[in-house]
């Protein structure tokens, strides 16, 4: 019986691949594309609209710097009206704030730099190329198909016994794809092959080029990301990598040119657009931030000492952060950091004045970009001072900023429940623990307390009076 409910099980799986299965429509090359599931340009800017939150946060928030993201945004905006999906949404663009050397593009139009990278291009020219590249991932719709993908394979291994554990919910149910498909969303936003990556550096020739830039100003990135991959010593195989190898890019790069615009071979520097070196507004931004590299490295040093957990070196790691902030007047990390370090030294009012200047300078600085962090340690503040009004309404803001945190979703509990919401405190616990990694402290935490709050409950509700037996007279 067991082994027919589970062929019975496979069947039904198969046949809800079927069902949803189907080909896409490649904008760029016209190509179809198998794919598990359709879905609609509203559905992916849903899927954009929902993680790119998450991901802004992750990376630092954004670069407290209005000039340089309005000046960017505004060629992002021109590189736009060059896309063959410049009518399914508005693209949107932000350099983050963090130290990672990384461009990423998310479903729906959004694409980023953090200053890690953009401090390391040298022209305006190889800026356009690699946001290109991420527009391409846009173009061709690569998460989606990668999102595809990982459900392909979960629906297929379910279909031959394997992952049990996602049987549970009832197959013939469409619902029950659905949330594979959310499931597997956060896995594969940002995960391409090799030949999407190789597609993606066509479309970044493809944008250089329409926009008058010289397109082999992209090969500089790879050569950087060469260089950072010699000097931490990499090794891996060019066939076990994700991505093509940086010598492979280069070479494609150069093919790609000759193959869709060999013009571009015989322009001298000054035919080109912005020619690297040139003193543009481009070359500033970048100067700026190696400017402040120096003051960066201290803020590194001292996120890494107080990372370690060691009590010893807090003196240590606030006396680098203080410096970085000095160095970085405006800069909401930098003044966040000096706060965290005196919040875990126990220093005053435990840095709530750091979290309120951070808190103002990122308002000033991109009013539509609050970063989570002075949010949530003000609600830390206000939870430590029994203030639960205030903390609980911080807590909830910086889970609004930063939906997929579960330790502001776990501190959001603890001053929902000494405010007296019950209900609103169990939420936040369960939301903590499902965000949680399995086997976590975070995560046993939040279940043990939500587990604790339901044997309260329990007591708390009065008992109903016993009923009288029957007279036997």
């Amino acid at each position: 019986m067991a082994r027919r409910a589970r062929s019975s099980t496979r069947f039904a799986l198969l046949a809800a691949l079927a069902l949803f299965a189907g080909c896409v429509t490649d904008k760029v090359t016209g190509q179809k594309r198998f794919a598990v599931m359709q879905w609609s340009n509203a559905e992916e800017q849903a899927l954009g609209d929902q993680s790119a939150p998450n991901f802004e946060q992750q990376f630092g928030g954004a670069y407290p710097d209005a000039s340089a993201q309005v000046y960017l945004e505004g060629v992002v905006k021109e590189m736009a009206s060059h896309s063959v999906r410049k009518d399914d949404f508005a693209y949107k663009f932000a350099i983050l704030h963090s130290p990672e050397p990384n461009a990423f593009a998310l479903p729906g139009g959004y694409v980023y730099i953090t200053r890690g990278l953009l401090e390391n291009l040298g022209s305006e020219a190889e800026f356009v190329a690699i946001l290109g590249h991420e527009l391409g991932h846009v173009e061709h719709q690569h998460s989606m198909l990668q999102q595809n993908r990982t459900l392909a394979a979960q629906l297929l291994l379910g279909a031959v016994g394997i992952g049990e554990e996602l049987l549970k919910k009832d197959p013939d149910q469409p619902a029950y794809v659905s949330a594979i498909a959310n499931y597997a969303a956060p896995l594969t936003l940002l995960k391409f092959s090799r030949d999407q990556e190789s597609e993606s550096d066509e479309r970044g020739v493809h944008f250089a080029n329409a926009m008058g830039y010289d397109p082999r100003e992209m090969k500089k990135t790879f050569e950087y990301f060469a260089r950072l991959e010699a000097a931490a010593g990499s090794s891996t195989p060019a066939f076990l990598r994700t991505h093509p190898t940086n010598a492979t890019r280069i070479d494609e790069i150069d093919s790609t040119i000759r193959k869709t615009c060999p013009q571009v071979l015989a322009k001298k520097p000054a035919e080109f657009r912005a020619p690297a070196g040139a003193n543009d507004r481009f070359t500033a931004i970048t100067a700026r931030l190696k400017s402040q590299a120096p003051a960066y490295q201290k803020q590194a040093k001292a996120t890494s000492l107080f990372d370690s957990g060691d009590k010893s070196k807090l003196a240590e790691a606030a006396k680098l952060a203080d410096e970085a902030r000095r160095a970085l007047p405006g800069d909401p990390v930098a003044e966040c950091l000096v706060g965290e370090i005196a919040f875990a030294q126990g220093a005053g009012d435990k840095g709530r004045a750091n979290f309120e200047k951070a808190r103002a300078m990122q308002q000033k600085a991109t009013p539509s970009k609050e970063y989570w962090k002075p949010v949530f340690f003000l609600g830390l503040c206000d939870l430590d001072a029994n203030k639960a009004a205030p903390a609980a309404a911080s807590l909830r803001r910086a889970t609004a900023l930063f939906p997929d945190q579960p330790v502001a979703h776990y501190y959001l509990g603890q001053a929902e429940e000494a405010a007296g919401h019950r209900d609103a405190a169990k939420n936040a616990y369960a939301r903590a623990a499902e965000l949680s990694p399995e086997g976590s402290p975070l995560r046993d935490k939040a279940v043990q307390r939500q587990g604790q709050m339901s044997l309260q409950q329990q007591k708390q509700q009065p008992k109903s009076p016993a009923k009288a037996s029957p007279s036997s007279g």
